[in-house]
């Protein structure tokens, strides 16, 4: 009942917004990120989504309507992050971007805080979204942006290779439970023992910049990063040693090749058989490898296994479990939009239990929100249905303005330590001293 009130609520808000007899149209501008082609759904959502509030405006008798034109780009986040600062201050910014800079948008005057929004509409669209999305949209109390996206990451593996190893299928389940409720050191294991069979080229690849896995792997070694109740970073000196000594060791032993190879790479030699498990990619990749690389269906179900980032042995120990991370892309409405509440409530419809199926048939990765499990694109979908509940595990990557600066230096470090340039006690040494400079209002742990 509440919820038909608050519908009635919009038609009678929409109802007000023109007094003019003749039918205004009125342009929405967006600029939409994939990155790659997989994330278009998010740009056509926006399409649909006007769509349906048009039929609201003209249902209600309101003397407007809504055109969207959307500019879906396959561009990588930082050139379009810099595209999107040039039209800004160039007055030109779109009313609605997907970004994830949350914090730095937010400090620096370029998006509207949405929280109102959300608050006044919640139990119409937003009752459902995971509870954890909302942190990594939240920044000094206010909610800034809607989510339309999670992408958990995880280790994926070959089936097919631990068999030919000479391992059961119940086996493999005990060795890497689709939980995560196993240890680094039991896949690291199994990557040596099929490189040193000579089944695989590579053992383990992960990613080849700066991203959420790696952010997801310092987790595993009990490497936080960030204090949310203080909204500062932390820097554990022992736990970030702990890391960089065990990719040394890795790549000694063959199981890590000392320069992580491109992304084609990546894809294609695990899509091939060639890579016994990737740290470099996400529960929808999967969508991303039948598009490009030909992985079959057969393959998916049978060969293929995913988990989350299982913790170290000494950190479960401790008591910490498996981990997944997502960056929480988001749609924002930008301080330069003249429509910032209609271009709010066409992110609403665009959030829908059905833009959200839409979306996640199409990339194979998890709604957003749990009701879309339900919908008719994804209900009977058994990699859907397997994998959502990896959503719920999702831990953000912090909202720091400096955090992925932070994180690209932990990240050269690793690079500098698997190619043998430095060690990895001067890598930390490094890290300590850039942290101390950088971001002085940090906390650096022994």
């Amino acid at each position: 009942m509440r919820r038909w009130f608050e519908t009635f609520g919009i038609v009678v808000l929409l109802a007000f917004l023109a007094t003019a007899q003749v039918v205004e149209t009125i342009t929405i501008k967006a600029s939409v990120i994939g990155p790659g082609p997989m994330g278009v759904k998010k740009a056509t959502n926006l399409e649909l989504a006007a769509e349906y509030l048009n039929r609201f405006l003209e249902a209600c008798g309101a003397n407007i309507r809504i055109k969207v034109e959307v500019e879906f780009s396959e561009l990588k986040w930082e050139p379009f992050a810099e595209k999107f600062y040039l039209d800004f201050r160039a007055g030109k910014a779109p009313d609605i971007v997907t970004l994830r800079e949350t914090a730095d948008l937010a400090e620096g005057g370029y998006i509207v805080p949405m929280t109102k929004h959300v608050q006044t509409f919640w139990n119409l669209n937003y009752y459902d979204f995971y509870p954890n999305l909302w942190e990594g949209a939240k920044w000094k109390g206010e909610i800034w942006g809607i989510p339309h996206d999670i992408c958990p990451v995880g280790i994926w593996y070959r089936k097919d290779v631990l068999r030919a190893l000479g391992y059961t299928d119940a086996e493999i389940s005990q060795l890497l439970p689709a939980d995560g409720n196993t240890t680094l050191e039991v896949v690291a294991r199994l990557a040596k023992e099929a490189v040193d069979a000579g089944l695989v080229e590579y053992g383990i690849l992960h990613r080849p910049s700066s991203g959420p896995g790696i952010y997801a792997t310092l987790l595993a070694f009990g490497a936080e990063c960030y204090d949310p109740e203080k909204g500062t970073l932390v820097l554990n000196k022992s736990a970030l040693l702990r890391f960089l000594k065990w990719h040394q060791e890795l790549v000694a032993q063959k199981v890590i090749p000392p320069a992580p190879p491109p992304w084609a790479t990546i894809h294609g030699t695990f899509v091939a058989g060639k890579t016994f498990s990737t740290w470099a990619n996400h529960v929808g990749t999967p969508a991303e490898w039948m598009e490009k690389y030909g992985l079959s269906e057969k393959a998916l179900e049978e060969d293929l296994g995913f988990l989350p980032f299982p913790p170290t042995q000494e950190e479960k120990a401790k008591g910490r479990g498996p981990v997944s991370v997502h960056d929480f892309p988001l749609y924002f409405v930008t301080t330069q939009s003249k429509y910032p509440e209609l271009a709010m409530l066409l992110i609403m419809f665009a959030t829908s239990p059905e833009a959200c199926a839409i979306h996640s048939a199409f990339t194979l990765r998890p709604p957003y929100r749990i009701s879309a499990l339900n919908h008719p694109l994804i209900k009977d979908n058994a990699y859907i249905q397997r994998t959502a509940p990896s959503a719920a595990t999702v831990r953000p990557v912090p909202i720091h303005p400096k955090f992925w600066s932070y994180q690209a230096r932990i990240f050269e470090a690793l690079k500098g330590v698997e190619a043998g340039v430095v060690t990895p006690e001067k890598a930390v040494e490094d890290l300590v001293a850039w942290f101390l400079v950088e971001v002085p209002e940090g906390v650096v742990i022994e």
